[in-house]
């Protein structure tokens, strides 16, 4: 499990870890069953609170990546293949949206945003 922050992102810490980790998740870096590491531990690792990190794990729980079992730790849940590439899409489009917005504020029309996307692709 590697997370690595930017102090200069406009992303919170936890969003960081969150996307990190589920994104690790969805294409397979993280498996089913996979125990990871205690809050405590990934926090002084990467020399941040337990806040943010309790914040990224308790929303991974929420989203269905993530289960705790007191006394046992948390481990990766297993997603069916449909639920990795609803959560999956769910993201693209969230950044997507984000990028789309951003490029509208630029000025760009949305011809000119689709033509930027084609020639990345």
């Amino acid at each position: 499990m590697d997370i690595v922050l930017s102090q200069k992102s406009d992303k919170p810490i936890y969003t960081q870890i969150h996307e990190q980790i589920a994104a690790q998740i969805m294409n397979g870096e993280l498996s089913a069953g996979e125990k990871l590491p205690p809050i405590r531990t990934v926090a002084v690792n990467l020399r941040i609170s337990v806040i943010p990190v309790k914040q990224a794990w308790e929303q991974l729980e929420r989203e269905g990546f993530i289960s705790t079992a007191a006394g046992r730790g948390t481990f990766v849940c297993e997603l069916a293949h449909h639920e990795i590439s609803g959560k999956r899409n769910a993201a693209a489009e969230e950044l997507l949206s984000q990028d789309v917005k951003a490029c509208r504020e630029m000025g760009l029309a949305l011809d000119e945003i689709i033509e930027l996307v084609r020639k990345n692709y």
